[in-house]
């Protein structure tokens, strides 16, 4: 995958990406569930047999790994975490995957024992670690020393030290050596001597201040509706004074309005007086962390600073220390396997939060079927057009007509399965952000 693709991905909220890995590694026959952080997928692989530690000769059984992106497994064990991550999306079926690893743990050991050679031939003392497929040396020159480890990306320069300091970690944008360069240790050694200055880590530059506008538009609270249970009604009831047992499970939702688009805030409680918070968009997180309550400023200062709209009164609140990430980026062009495809159906299935005689509050539901992104409202008559029920809840249907350039054209289907309404246009990104084919939809 290119790094524009890994760019555009970026983009797209955690619980959709998993539910992308999970689908095809459910095709492929692979169980995952979600780690211990509820956002990491991890599962374990069992081999037939064609998967031989290069090493030591033994077969492997099994590996455990944790999903990377969409289309990647990171090993956690040895030999098969020397591979790096490992592009399963690619295969149609897990002998095929089988095989790939087989053919890259026999291609990584074969490199390792050209980088082996190649050190010794320069004269300098090898570490060989077979059951990692890792190798070592150390180039000693008169005020440094140049650790180099040989790994699947080849050989790397990853720490030096001065005589009598301590080791500092090399950045990893100093390239691979390329070792046919060098005749001679001493070649090496002066090599690395005069690149010194490009091992040198430096602080990332602090982002730039967003420009300011004309018009800056408003960040609203939206109003909770008539029936909801609030801290207020809460407190009005039990009192100030009630208490919380440590281990409580607590959510707390709140939700705002910013240049026509809604956003909602979400604090999760972990224990005692520790929560994650996220707000989420209509293209997933917009801002995720985990904070103590002495700290948080408050809902309306994150969320300002968040979506870039601070206000006079705000701006002494903000100064926390409650880092926020930047907002999701514009949708872009999308790796060609995630775009739909003419007249495929796709859906996006939703929770009704409120249903009255008028309007109908819903939401759309992450991987786990769990509430997630901005609350929208339609009138009833509109809902019940488009939305059927099924499997609990319920679910808009839409049918691709076309794909071009980054965006496709779509219309709704009603509960009949007949299209509805003029043809619509969608960025491709914000589509696979919040539908799924219906093909493979579960």
């Amino acid at each position: 995958m290119g790094e524009g693709e890994h760019t555009i991905i970026g983009r797209i909220a955690r619980e959709r990406l998993n539910q992308i890995a999970s689908r095809k590694l459910s095709m492929l026959g692979v169980p995952v569930r979600l780690g211990a952080d509820r956002e990491t997928l991890e599962g374990e692989l069992g081999f037939s047999g064609r998967v031989v530690h290069p090493g030591t000769g033994q077969s492997i059984s099994r590996a455990r790994f944790v999903v990377a992106g969409h289309d990647r497994l990171g090993f956690v064990e040895p030999p098969l975490a020397a591979l790096g991550p490992v592009d399963f999306y690619v295969h149609d079926r897990l002998l095929s995957l089988e095989q790939a690893l087989a053919t890259a743990l026999a291609a990584l050991h074969s490199q390792l024992e050209d980088v082996a050679a190649r050190l010794r031939a320069l004269q300098l003392e090898v570490t060989v670690d077979a059951e990692r497929l890792q190798l070592r040396a150390v180039v000693k020159a008169p005020r440094h020393a140049f650790e180099i480890l040989g790994a699947a990306d080849g050989a790397r320069v990853s720490r030096v030290a001065p005589v009598g300091g301590r080791p500092q970690e090399v950045a990893a944008t100093f390239p691979p050596l390329d070792l046919r360069q060098f005749a001679s240790g001493g070649e090496l050694e002066e090599f690395l001597i005069s690149s010194l200055p490009l091992m040198e880590i430096r602080p990332a530059a602090p982002p730039e201040p967003a420009q300011a506008v004309a018009s800056t538009p408003r960040l609203e609270t939206t109003p909770v509706p008539r029936n909801a249970l609030t801290l207020a009604l809460l407190a009005q009831v039990f009192g100030e004074d009630a208490l919380l047992p440590p281990n409580a499970m607590v959510e707390l939702v709140q939700e705002y309005q910013y240049a026509g688009t809604r956003y909602r805030f979400v604090a999760s409680r972990e224990m005692g007086t520790r929560f994650k918070g996220r707000l989420i968009g209509p293209n997933g997180d917009v801002w995720s962390d985990r904070f103590e309550l002495s700290s948080f400023p408050g809902t309306l200062a994150v969320v300002s600073r968040a979506l870039g709209a601070p206000s006079e009164q705000q701006a002494a609140s903000i100064a926390s220390p409650v880092e926020l990430a930047g907002a999701s980026g514009t949708p872009g062009e999308l790796p060609q396997h995630l775009l739909p495809q003419p007249s495929e159906v796709w859906v996006m299935n939703v929770v009704v939060e409120e249903g009255g005689v008028d309007e109908v509050r819903y939401v759309g539901t992450d991987i786990d079927g769990k509430p997630y992104g901005a609350a929208r409202v339609l009138k009833r008559s509109d809902f019940e057009a488009v939305f059927s029920q099924a499997h609990g809840g319920w679910r808009l249907l839409i049918q691709i007509d076309q794909v071009q350039e980054g965006s496709v054209l779509y219309r709704q289907l009603d509960q009949a399965r007949q299209p509805i309404g003029a043809p619509r246009k969608m960025a491709a990104a914000i589509l696979v952000a919040n539908f799924v084919p219906e093909a493979t939809a579960y």
